[in-house]
């Protein structure tokens, strides 16, 4: 692994493996650790940029995050605290080491996935919209993502780059009069729709059952500015539509538990948030070599007429 530019860590931004013990040790020495072991995923799939450490210090047992960009801890540790614990993990301590990189600790807590039922929809839908009722941090460098043809571009280029025969048939399909239609008018609703707090990479994976019996959602690095339709991306077709009643159930649970209700999804602002859910499969699938991801984003394209 290299160091980052101008950033002082040692992840690249690549999918991490496994890392040296002694990065581990660094990280415990600065945090005060008594030990941390790597945290390492269950699979190539599950695997993220940034690297993951569980031990104890002070006699607590603590979750340590080591990111790949600084611009992302920062957001995450912001957010994090906006959000509190009262439905998420507590956020111990946070900071840079010149060496290391930017990292956040979190008091440890055994958390267990939510069943794909609709009762963990539901549940889902109120998570969410708790992130939405968060005032966004002012401090946090929040990325704007607004749906416009710009912010679509965006994933274009990704999957031009890694898979030039899907961008291709993307580049077909956007050229069809529905598809043009929608990435013109998902950029004019977007000026006027109200702005939230997105999670940014919210999913049935982000969210989970604590301690106590409590519903937690987690993972906010990728945290942004933009209509609530667009966190609705991943969930929608890949998860909701997989459960019976989970649409149903989401969407009642998530109006009822905001504070003004916004009404149902815009269904061009959600048809657009679809369509770039679609692009950016792609592009992972092709990445991870993953076939069965690839099918997903191509189903998700080819229901959106």
């Amino acid at each position: 692994m290299t160091a980052l530019p101008g950033k002082g860590g040692v992840l690249d931004g690549a999918l991490v493996d496994l890392v040296p013990q002694r990065v581990a040790d660094r990280m415990a020495a600065r945090i005060g650790a008594e030990h941390l072991v790597q945290v390492r995923a269950d699979s190539f799939k599950e695997r993220s940029a940034n690297a993951w450490f569980r031990g104890t210090a002070r006699r607590r047992e603590i979750f340590v995050k080591l990111y790949a960009r600084q611009d992302r801890a920062v957001v995450e540790r912001l957010v994090a605290r906006s959000l509190g614990p009262a439905c998420s993990t507590r956020l111990l301590d946070s900071g840079t080491a010149p060496d290391l990189g930017g990292y956040a600790v979190f008091d440890w807590e055994r958390l267990v996935p939510l069943p794909p039922t609709a009762d963990s929809a539901a549940a889902a839908g109120r998570l969410l919209a708790a992130v939405h009722e968060t005032a966004p941090p002012g401090a946090a460098p929040l990325q704007d993502q607004t749906p416009c043809e710009a912010h679509l571009e965006t994933h274009l280029s990704a999957l031009a780059a890694e898979a030039p025969d899907l961008y291709g048939l993307i580049r077909g399909r956007l050229a069809e009069p529905a598809l043009s239609t929608l990435v013109r008018e998902a950029g004019r609703r977007s000026v006027t729709a109200p702005r939230v707090l997105l999670h940014g990479d919210f999913s049935l994976r982000n969210v989970a059952r604590g301690a106590g019996g409590r519903e937690v959602v987690f993972d906010f690095e990728r945290a942004a500015l933009g209509p609530f339709e667009v966190d609705l991306q991943r969930l929608w077709d890949r998860e909701l539509a997989a459960i019976r009643g989970g649409r149903t159930a989401f969407t009642a649970a998530y109006r009822q538990e905001r504070d003004t209700d916004p009404g149902p999804p815009d269904p061009v602002l959600l048809d657009f948030a679809r369509l770039s859910c679609a692009v950016s499969t792609l592009t992972a699938a092709r990445r991870t070599d993953d076939p069965d991801f690839e099918a997903e984003g191509l189903t998700i394209l080819k229901v959106l007429r």
